[in-house]
């Protein structure tokens, strides 16, 4: 079983949207994101950039490490499993 953790761009604080890297992938179907401080980059479909999806790791130490950010950011986000 795989687990993913949305955010929506908008609860994303501006100041680490303003500093975000972003870039296509190979297939220029995803837009890859990558906000500072953040362990994990996130992607989200191009065209439809409302919502950022990240893995949700296995691991807990990386789990844990996404799950400070987001909350030290206060940035909302919930967790879906396939």
């Amino acid at each position: 079983m795989s687990a993913f953790a949305y955010v929506n761009v908008e609860d994303v604080p501006l100041q680490l949207r303003e500093t975000s890297v972003q870039r296509l992938d190979d297939n220029a179907s995803i837009t890859l994101i990558y906000f500072d401080g953040c362990p994990l980059v996130g992607q989200c479909e191009v065209g439809k950039q409302r919502q950022i999806e990240y893995p949700f790791p296995r691991v807990p130490e990386l789990r844990n490490s996404l799950v400070e950010w987001l909350l030290h950011w206060g940035i909302n986000f919930y967790v879906m499993a396939d």
